[in-house]
């Protein structure tokens, strides 16, 4: 059943960002992009984790380099992209917001998969873990932008704590990762469906700060202009 959730949260997810694109002029065009690329770094994950590359767990990290690093990275930029720019302010910011309670339930996987004995608990939040506190916090920060209360600079400090939060999160895991002595049943983490984790959720959530930060700070942008 965790197995399964691995599986079925990132395609979840990836349909989410479909949906917040539709919301856009341009959704066809920025949609089909997005699906693209999305299952092309699939392709990329399989291929890397059955090339075996990834069970080296000596430095420099290559789950980090090779899968962490490249994804966020591939998110911010085409974020950037002058299309997007465009249309981002298009896209209810509450609903962006909104999107980030996923993390519960990612916390609830790492859980699971810590009960199996394929994650050690330092890396739940029964541990140094504290992400389910940005998924919980999502819903009601969405509803106080919908109702009105939330105003930017507000969103923008949500989005700077959560993204510190999450950095904390991921250096937990790089640090346990790397520097403990863990079991064979740990290792597979590099593998599939565990290799969803940091591949595809954990961009997915930048991503989502990425999208707000820059509507908001597009808002922003626009109110000094005039």
């Amino acid at each position: 059943m965790i197995q399964f959730g691995f599986y079925l949260l990132p395609f979840i997810m990836a349909g989410a960002i479909v949906y917040l694109l539709s919301f856009t002029e341009e959704k066809q065009i920025l949609s089909k992009r997005f699906v693209m690329i999305f299952f092309a770094w699939l392709v990329y994950l399989f291929a890397i984790e059955r090339s075996g590359f990834l069970g080296n767990f000596g430095f420099p990290p290559r789950m980090p380099l090779m899968v962490v690093i490249p994804a966020v990275f591939m998110g911010v930029f085409l974020s950037g992209r002058e299309l997007f720019k465009k249309v981002i302010h298009q896209i209810p910011t509450n609903l962006i917001v909104y999107l980030q309670s996923f993390r519960v339930i990612v916390e609830l996987l790492i859980y699971g998969a810590f009960l199996e004995g394929i994650l050690p608990q330092q890396v739940t939040f029964e541990g140094t873990n504290y992400d389910i506190l940005v998924g919980i916090s999502a819903i009601p920060i969405g509803m106080l932008i919908q109702k009105g209360v939330l105003a930017d600079k507000g969103i923008l400090i949500w989005n700077f704590i959560s993204l510190g939060i999450l950095s904390v999160t991921a250096g937990s895991f790089i640090y346990t990762f790397y520097t403990f002595d863990l079991t064979p049943d740990n290792l597979k983490f590099v593998t599939f469906p565990y290799l969803l984790l940091a591949g595809t959720l954990l961009p997915i959530a930048v991503l989502l700060h990425v999208i707000s930060i820059r509507q908001v700070r597009s808002r922003l942008s626009a109110k000094v202009v005039h």
